[in-house]
């Protein structure tokens, strides 16, 4: 078999050679982007070497992968209840739009069966470029098929096998439970380049170069910079965009090498100007920047699109077209919810949808509420006018929205006091609209990192709903205390339970955490400051001295808000160890920031490693310099919080504003099920940004050769650089608050 395979490849080979030399050109593709008819696309079809294959598996598919006598052996044991419950699939390589490709295989099965052949788009709808259904037997079957690559070319496409409950199977009048355990084997899986005479030309990146700076603007006395990225020029203007007038000229910084980012910059410094206006930078070798703004209120239509992001993200309410424009949609998951391993059945609609899918999830939820509630400290001016439909009620927006928040977690907490870590369908739905994801709601089990979050969150918004003016909110807040009480006695009843993970069958977002110390330090720190009774304040002091506390504002590192409450509260600060021991820990972590920061061009606390929502660690890292500004009394680390702003605002080494409708260059394809099903990307939204730890498949393919900050992607299929979450939203919402405050 493998000496046939050989004589294949090698005819195929010749061939290709042959039509290489003479063929004119193929289409319009770069040289090295040259397609040869008869190129194998993948690697180990043959199955001769490691697997290349990998294995998807939801909604009760169970199987297993391996390589048995040079074939690749599928186990099914359990078929599960779609048709892609089972999955096996080869990801890493690109279809070019225009050329034609021939993809063949033999297969057989122990139980005669059929199965859909699929390469499709590995993301957004998962739709199609190529599919059919095959009817495999017990007797090995060769088959191929040709097809053109129609739409534009892909990068990252997936080569799949559906093969879990398909239609066929329902049209026989077969449940998932009738088909038994089967094995199906496949070999000799080829995809080739057939004609690449039609092959279209790959778009250039049009921003290899360029002058990064906030596309947004600035406050008038904020320090003001910008990037020359592996640019010319050797000084700069700054010009009215209007009538060209020069306002201000001024020379680049000395060159330098930003190994980080794979360029070579330059850094102007123009923060003389403070004349409102709008303007742009021309460098002295012609290269403009994008336009931005100088003006007070340079931020206030960021900000309340920003708050307006959490508005859309409601779940189990309707949304109107007069504050949710097209977005709006009917009531969406507001059927009662199984509690995962019991028959019982319970109330939990309402809260925010968590991301680019639909579930709701406790510890990122609290995180994200914690931050709008924050902001209201941090800059108390009345903000009512945001466009929800809560406004203009007198009662400040950013409340009333966390108020939404709060609520749904009132119905996560079981009778026992512990809170639910989530609620979300077994696994993620396709990028369809919220009133279409349809399936079973399922509870997850309780989990310490979920309840203590919980207690502290809802001590946090009773203290603030109580000194709000709002008689309404005054009475939500006595349910939040008792809750947050009730919460706090569980989790100290069960300190010893292990982390959340997703129990069997579920495989939506974990958020797991073994290690709830930082969590329970804030729910102390948070009823000391709203209770004022001593016991909390006791096991904050235990917990600060024994814990492993940071200053971090992470969904998993919640330590820094507990350390905020301390400081924050003129009684609880006055307990000089309390005091001390928060101080030391936040001034660690904003002088560690500062050197960072002041020795990067970009002006960010990264280097050689941009994690997964590393614009969350942006946002967080600004607003944690800001804390340090108000409660350590150092003022100059607000310029250094600043520049967080100015980075997620577009002085980076991708030249994105990363908040999509802002700037001149925004994400358009976030990976976020609203906005691809209704066709537009919503205003607003913070996208994860770099993630150089390359965590999905796209970025595998697309992304591998760039440097790490450039490890950015505005396409919906990589959900590891381009998803939203509203806990990426809050921290921007908090740093806007911040830097605004008067």
């Amino acid at each position: 078999m493998n000496s046939k395979r050989f004589l294949r490849r090698t005819l195929a080979l010749l061939l290709a050679l042959v039509l290489l030399v003479s063929l004119p050109s193929l289409g319009a593709l770069a040289e090295d982007d040259a397609l040869i008819p008869g190129e194998e696309m993948l690697v180990n079809g043959d199955f001769s070497a490691p697997l290349k294959f990998q294995l998807y598996k939801e909604s009760g598919g169970q199987a297993a992968l391996s390589i048995v006598d040079g074939e690749l052996q599928v186990d099914v044991s359990k078929i599960g209840r779609v048709a892609h419950a089972i999955q096996p699939y080869y990801d890493g390589f690109k279809l070019v739009q225009g050329v034609e490709y021939t993809l063949s295989f033999d297969t057989r099965s122990t139980l005669p069966r059929d199965f859909f052949m699929r390469i499709q788009l590995n993301g957004g709808d998962y739709h199609a470029y190529f599919e059919q259904m095959i009817s495999a037997t017990e007797e090995m079957q060769h088959f191929s098929f040709s097809f053109v690559m129609e739409e534009p070319s892909d990068p990252a496409p997936r080569l799949c096998v559906n093969m879990g409950y398909v239609d066929t199977m329902a049209e026989a009048g077969l449940e998932p439970g009738d088909i038994a355990p089967h094995q199906v084997f496949f070999d000799n899986v080829s995809l080739c380049v057939k004609d690449a005479s039609g092959a279209a030309a790959d778009s250039a990146d049009a921003d290899a170069v360029g002058i990064r700076l906030n596309q947004v603007g600035y406050l008038p006395d904020a320090a003001k910079t910008a990037v020359f990225a592996d640019l010319e020029a050797e000084s700069f203007a700054v010009v009215d965009a209007a009538s060209g007038e020069v306002v201000l000229e001024s020379s680049l910084s000395a060159p330098c090498e930003n190994a980080y980012a794979g360029e070579t910059d330059r850094v102007a410094d123009f923060s003389a100007l403070t004349e409102p206006g709008v303007y742009k930078l021309l460098g002295s070798d012609g290269t403009e920047s994008p336009v931005f703004t100088v003006g007070e209120q340079v931020y206030d239509e960021l900000l309340r699109e920003a708050l307006r992001m959490l508005y859309l993200q409601r779940c189990g309410t309707a949304l109107d077209a007069e504050h949710a424009g097209i977005y709006a949609h009917p009531v969406c998951h507001s059927e009662l919810a199984l509690v995962y391993g019991t028959d019982q059945r319970i109330d939990v609609s309402g809260g925010w949808h968590d991301a680019g899918d639909y579930g709701r999830y406790v510890v990122p939820g609290t995180k994200a509420a914690a931050d709008l509630l924050l902001s209201c400290e941090l800059q108390p001016a009345l903000l009512d006018d945001v466009g929800i439909p809560e406004s203009g009620d007198g009662v400040d927006d950013r409340l009333q929205e966390a108020r939404y928040e709060l609520d749904w977690l009132l119905k996560m907490q079981a009778e026992s006091g512990g809170v639910y870590h989530k609620v979300t369908c077994r696994s993620f739905p396709g990028f369809v609209k919220p009133q279409e994801e349809t399936d079973e709601l399922v509870v997850c089990p309780i989990s310490n990192t979920a309840t203590a979050d919980f207690a502290a969150v809802l001590a946090l918004g009773a203290r603030l709903f109580s000194a709000s003016g709002s008689p309404e909110l005054a009475a939500a807040a006595e349910d939040y205390v008792q809750a947050a009480e009730r919460a706090w006695a569980y989790v100290n009843a069960h300190a010893g339970d292990p982390g959340f993970t997703n129990p069997e069958e579920i495989v939506t977002g974990e958020y797991p955490d073994s290690k709830a110390g930082d969590e329970r330090f804030w729910a102390a720190a948070e009823l000391a400051r709203t209770t004022g009774k001593s016991e909390y304040t006791k096991a904050a002091s235990r917990l600060l001295s024994v814990g492993k506390v940071t200053a971090e504002l992470g969904w998993m590192e919640m330590g820094g808000y507990g350390l905020y409450a301390l400081l924050a509260d003129p009684q609880l600060a006055a307990d000089d160890t309390l005091r001390i021991r928060a101080a030391a820990l936040l001034r660690g972590a904003v002088q560690n920031a500062a050197a960072v920061i002041a020795s990067h061009p970009y002006a960010v606390n990264r280097t050689d490693s941009y994690e997964w929502g590393s614009n969350m660690g942006v946002a967080n890292d600004g607003v944690v310099l800001l804390l340090g500004a108000s409660l350590l009394g150092d003022e100059a680390l607000r310029a250094d919080a600043a520049r967080q702003l100015d980075y997620l605002l577009g002085e980076n080494a991708t030249g994105y504003c990363f908040v999509s409708g802002f700037g001149t260059k925004s994400p358009e394809h976030p990976h976020h099920r609203p906005s691809a099903a209704f066709g537009a990307a919503v205003h607003g939204m913070l996208a994860g940004g770099p993630d150089n730890a390359l965590e999905d498949p796209f970025a595998v393919n697309v992304l591998a050769d760039r440097a790490p900050a450039k490890c950015y992607a505005d396409s919906d299929q990589s959900y590891s650089t381009n998803e939203v979450c509203i806990y990426w939203n809050s921290p921007l919402i908090l740093l806007l608050c911040g830097l605004t405050a008067d």
